[in-house]
């Protein structure tokens, strides 16, 4: 097996994007993806997510049954938007989600995002043989996704139908 390994991604804008792995041409049936995706983190919570970010980085290199990752974030006026998006063959991520760095920053790290200068949206879908590119799946999120905007929850996710996700 190949082993997995990060690398930057750039735009025509010039922004990057750290992927794991490659899309592939084909995805199996029982493919879902994760989405998740923080807007508004001021400097302290940008410095906390960075630090856990990079520990589960690196529990994600070593996970059976990821096929594709992608995190995203940027700097705008001063607060920062970052965005997971993670592949998966079948129903491995609960276990990836629970447990070993994930599970700690899951715990820690939700009083440190859940704040009244934040939105945050979580969606798991099926893929059906596609995967969106940031802007997609940053759409997607923001029309499906659960919802907490500055703290508390303000909807409950509504995963698409696989005819309603329409990506080119």
């Amino acid at each position: 097996m190949k082993k997995k390994k990060w690398a930057a991604k750039k735009d025509n804008k010039g922004n990057s994007t750290l992927v794991l792995g490659e899309v592939p041409k084909l995805l199996p049936e029982t493919t879902f993806i994760s989405l998740t995706r923080g807007e508004g983190l001021n400097l302290f919570q940008l410095f906390v997510n960075q630090m856990l970010t990079l520990m589960v980085m690196n529990q994600m290199k070593k996970s059976p049954g990821l096929i594709y990752a992608e995190l995203h974030g940027e700097l705008k006026k001063g607060k920062g938007n970052g965005q997971t998006m993670t592949v998966w063959d079948g129903k491995t991520m609960p276990k990836f989600r629970n447990n070993g760095s994930h599970g700690f920053a899951m715990k820690f790290f939700g009083w440190v995002i859940h704040r009244k200068n934040t939105k945050t949206y979580y969606l798991t879908f099926p893929a059906d043989g596609k995967i969106p590119s940031t802007i997609e799946a940053a759409n997607i999120l923001k029309e499906y996704g659960k919802f907490y905007n500055g703290g508390k929850l303000a909807r409950k996710a509504t995963p698409p139908k696989k005819e309603e996700i329409i990506i080119p």
